[in-house]
């Protein structure tokens, strides 16, 4: 979990404040009867904010925990309960012990594959069927370490959070549902989303460099040249 991500409720928490804000915690038990119904708008909510900020990849690590004699793996992250897209994917390294880890080689071949019944530490890598392939066969458990960059987050299970700040998911989300439930103030939410959401895209670009013809602008330097020292920009 990215620790800026942790700083967001998570969709329970969300699901929870949307039923108070509409007012349907009055109505007891029956206010279950719409939890399906505010679940679909933050969600939405939560992919809307998502394209409209476009924010940048995150580096994770996950671990895939091998088995004795099985060289396929599924691309999941099972302590977190994600997948893992192979195509994010940075490198991939084997815990050897509590402080060693070694890297795997990406790329298994057919000659490699040929020694089926050689059993040892994985050093190769590849993707076969979707699946994660590792050579040599592993003879016992090992961890490994995979490093890849993961956009948005699932947001399905209660205790998941949104890949962008909460408030904006929970406004949004918000002015739709009381839009629905025809609430004479859906517009006040609305309003509120769009200002802070223009205000999250200046944050974004105010942190961003931005070059001239895409090339990145180089600190001035004083360099040493054949008549004496100058500046170079």
């Amino acid at each position: 979990m990215n620790g800026l991500a942790e700083r967001n409720k998570t969709l329970g928490e969300l699901l929870t404040e949307l039923r108070v804000r509409l007012g349907f915690v009055a109505q007891g038990s029956a206010a279950k009867n719409n939890e399906a119904t505010l679940k679909s708008y933050l969600q939405e909510a939560h992919d809307f904010v998502f394209a409209e900020l476009d924010p940048p990849a995150m580096r994770k690590k996950s671990i895939i925990t091998t088995q004795a004699d099985s060289y396929l793996y599924d691309w999941h992250d099972d302590a977190a309960g994600e997948d893992i897209d192979p195509g994010s994917v940075i490198s991939v390294w084997v815990k050897v012990s509590g402080t060693i880890r070694e890297p795997l080689t990406y790329g298994i071949t057919e000659t490699d594959r040929s020694f089926e019944t050689l059993r040892q530490q994985p050093e190769k890598y590849g993707t076969l069927n979707g699946q994660l392939e590792i050579w040599p066969v592993p003879e016992r458990a090992y961890d490994l370490i995979v490093e890849h960059t993961a956009t948005k987050s699932r947001f399905t299970q209660a205790g998941d959070r949104p890949s962008v700040p909460d408030r904006l998911v929970f406004l949004y989300a918000l002015a739709n549902a009381k839009a629905h439930y025809r609430h004479p103030d859906a517009q006040a939410p609305a309003q509120a989303f769009q200002t802070m959401l223009n205000k999250e895209k200046t944050r974004q670009k105010e942190g961003r460099r931005y070059f001239a013809g895409g090339k990145e602008s180089r600190e001035a330097q004083v360099v040493k040249s054949g008549d004496g020292y100058r500046l170079r920009g």
